[in-house]
């Protein structure tokens, strides 16, 4: 796709004959070039992305750094482009262990199971580290939803029981964290180091542990200390998005706003719906793109320079292609591996020669004075400068235990991973009854976890809220879970079951395929609907609101039959002998439960044995067609019969007052056409069906039609009716 140039004047001035002011123009400019990014294709079209955003950044001042959202896609994109990296979404499935957050891939401390289906660390969503879930790309959160939504996403009993059970020493490490998580928002960072340096005396390998006492760092201002420890991090884990957003945090506060915007985009690489460092990409890109501070940066080079002062500015070719050479320029060859290197220490080796060469000028403006990340310094000490940056360069930096770092030379290996102690499960730990449903009191199958934390089969979790919208342990209400109907198996789950009880699962997969084998079948145990008159061909819309009813429409739908019986109900026998086939076009649920459902009559059936199944009713049944007539006279005199009534039956209901014909048409639709073959169907002509159920005729009348097997029959019962109501319709 192709982008035009946008050629911007020093001066706005309306076109000739414009009823529009400048800045009117302008602002509707600034709306459009942004919008105009939207529609580029990631990727293809980096260059012309970035001369709209510019565009818009130069007409004036954005509505806020959230505009800037398709810029930073592009700029993540070419990132990772230019890093050797596929553009395939790695969701972080290579976790090592059985217990594994979806986030950070850490162990799954406190473990939160969202709508989705997938399992995160309380601590992963608590800090608001992504919006999207990193597996599947659905949002964590309600849209527009805040932070307190996900407040009633509770821990999940079942994955916290088994991980007590299996790693207690990991819970315990998580219990520690959450201490130091205290004391570091309560701000008592020098307790935080404290109790953080203590445990790490104790369990050097816990990573976790690093990270908050880097944070304590932070909050003393040990800026220096803080990056050591984040190094260590990076080297050990260094596909862990998080840390690199840390990393770019501290250095951000230390007045190093170009490494830090590198290590934002090294964080997004890895994982492009971390939502933190996104935002903090599109601020720091909104406050250095703005319209003063690139005033300001571009008056001693670009507007003063002889070759250009007599040019008009083009934007969207030489200025986004000058933008990316020099910002965008990588720093490290990966070499094919599908590990992303720690970042060097600013975005460009050549940006910061420069930045150290003018830092005397730079100095003077206020607007670019912070983005310089290099000190002024002397001669002497630039090469030196470029050795001890706080990020890394050429060398990397390994952190010893005792907080002490060293350099490795270009070619030593270093053990980039480390051996986690949660990563198998002894076989003795491992019990069936830890994963059984405790209102079936059977293996799980297809497990969902509702809000409150609680898991049970997909089925019996269905049936209770068929009852009651309340959770079957806790009681707390599961209003707005049931008005979503998103009941999503819990994946991690599933993973454990079919990894350590394959057999299990078989049995309980074989025993659930007889149960749906049975309810499928459609002349034993067929489902009745004991309710009203059905007929075939003719729409029949239900509101289904009882518990045994909702049970008995989801099996017609999970089952793949989307059938069942409608009979009348009987003093005698609970339903009539004769019945019809309903099939299921439509189902709309209603957000407490209930449902209406959309059906149209299909076969007629005699029932042959009744019976009771989880509280509705069953009935082995036989199907009935008409029986055929042969050619000849007795077939020409059922066409003349046919022909009669169908013209009466058209005559009765055109002679119907415009109040009850217009009803009639709304709810049953037209009468049918008259069919040319009148024996071609099994149940014989649509029309009489539909005749049938529109007569305000007694239900056993209408019963005794339906169960009819000659045509002719049926049509002398018709014109029966007709001829008393026509009589009535002459009075």
């Amino acid at each position: 796709m192709a982008f035009s140039p946008v050629t911007v004047g020093l001066e706005m001035s309306p076109e000739p004959g414009g009823s529009g002011t400048p800045g009117e123009e302008a602002d509707g400019e600034r709306e459009l070039l942004p919008r105009l990014g939207e529609r580029l294709v990631p990727g293809n079209c980096l260059k012309e992305v970035v001369g709209a955003s510019l565009a818009s950044l130069c007409l004036g001042p954005l509505a806020g750094p959230q505009r800037l959202g398709t810029f930073v896609d592009c700029l993540v994109l070419n990132y990772r482009l230019r890093q050797g990296l596929n553009w395939s979404r790695d969701r972080g499935a290579a976790a090592e262990g059985p217990l594994r957050c979806c986030g950070c891939c850490r162990f799954l401390s406190e473990p939160v199971t969202v709508p989705c289906g997938h399992t995160y660390c309380r601590r992963c969503l608590r800090r608001e580290l992504r919006a999207r879930c990193r597996r599947c790309r659905d949002w964590l959160l309600p849209a527009g939803g805040t932070s307190t939504a996900a407040a009633p996403l509770r821990t999940s009993v079942v994955l916290s029981q088994l991980a007590e059970k299996w790693f207690p020493g990991e819970c315990e490490r998580a219990r520690t964290g959450r201490r130091l998580e205290e004391l570091l928002a309560q701000g008592r960072f020098r307790e935080a180091l404290g109790a953080a340096s203590h445990a790490l005396r104790a369990d050097s390998s816990d990573l976790m542990l690093r990270i908050y006492r880097a944070e304590s760092y932070v909050g003393l201002q040990e800026y220096k200390t803080a990056i050591e420890d984040l190094n260590f991090v990076i080297s050990k884990m260094p596909n862990w998005p998080e840390v690199y957003f840390r990393k770019g945090k501290v250095l951000q506060d230390s007045g190093f706003v170009g490494d830090a915007l590198q290590l934002f985009l090294q964080c997004l690489a890895l994982d492009e719906d971390f939502l933190p460092a996104k935002l903090e990409v599109e601020r720091t890109l909104c406050d250095v793109l703005s319209p003063e501070k690139l005033g300001e940066s571009l008056k001693e080079s670009a507007w003063n320079s002889p070759h250009i002062r007599n040019k008009p500015f083009i934007l969207g070719s030489e200025v986004a292609g000058s933008y990316c050479n020099v910002q965008l320029c990588p720093e490290q060859s990966l070499g094919g591996s599908d590990v992303l290197e720690p970042v060097s220490g600013s975005l460009n080796r050549a940006q910061s020669a420069h930045a150290l060469n003018s830092a005397k000028d730079l100095a003077k403006e206020d607007g670019l004075k912070r983005v310089s990340s290099e000190p002024l310094l002397s001669d002497q000490g630039k090469g030196a400068l470029l050795k001890r940056k706080l990020s890394f360069t050429e060398q990397d930096t390994v952190v010893c235990e005792d907080g002490r770092n060293k350099h490795k030379k270009q070619g030593e290996s270093t053990k980039r991973d480390i051996t986690l102690a949660f990563g198998t499960i002894p076989g003795d730990l491992i019990d069936a009854s830890d994963f059984e449903c405790s209102l079936c009191m059977r293996l799980f199958y297809e497990p969902v976890t509702t809000p409150c934390g609680h898991t049970f089969c997909k089925g019996c979790l269905e049936r209770c809220l068929d009852h009651a919208p309340q959770c079957p342990l806790c009681k707390e209400s599961l209003k707005e879970y049931l008005a979503s109907r998103k009941y999503t198996v819990t994946e991690l789950l599933e993973e454990l079951i079919m990894k350590y009880l394959s057999d299990e699962l078989y049995e309980r997969k074989r025993i659930h395929a007889e149960e749906t084998a049975e309810h499928s079948n459609l002349t034993k145990n067929v489902p009745m609907f004991v309710c009203t008159m059905a007929y075939p061909t003719v729409p029949c819309p239900l509101h289904v609101f009882e518990p045994r009813y909702r049970l008995m429409i989801r099996r017609s739908m999970e089952t793949g039959t989307k059938q069942f019986g409608m009979c009348i109900s009987d003093s005698q026998n609970g339903f009539a002998d004769y019945g019809c086939m309903l099939q299921i076009r439509n189902v709309h649920f209603l957000p407490d439960g209930r449902s209406v459902v959309d059906t149209v009559g299909g076969k007629r059936f005699r029932v042959l044995r009744r019976g009771m199944k989880d509280g509705y009713c069953t009935a082995d049944i036989e199907y009935l067609e008409d029986v055929k007539v042969a050619d000849g006279e007795e077939l020409k005199k059922l066409r003349e019969l046919h022909n009669f009534v169908y013209n009466q039956a058209c005559s009765w209901f055109q002679n119907l007052r415009n109040k009850f014909r217009t009803q009639i048409l709304q709810h049953f639709g037209p009468m049918p056409d008259r069919e040319e073959n009148i024996q071609a169907m099994p149940n014989g002509p649509a029309w009489c069906w539909w005749l049938l159920a529109v007569l305000p005729v007694d239900p056993r009348y209408q019963l005794s039609v339906l169960s009819m097997m000659s045509l002719k029959d049926r049509l002398i019962k018709i014109q029966h009716i007709l001829t008393y109501f026509s009589r009535d319709q002459s009075k």
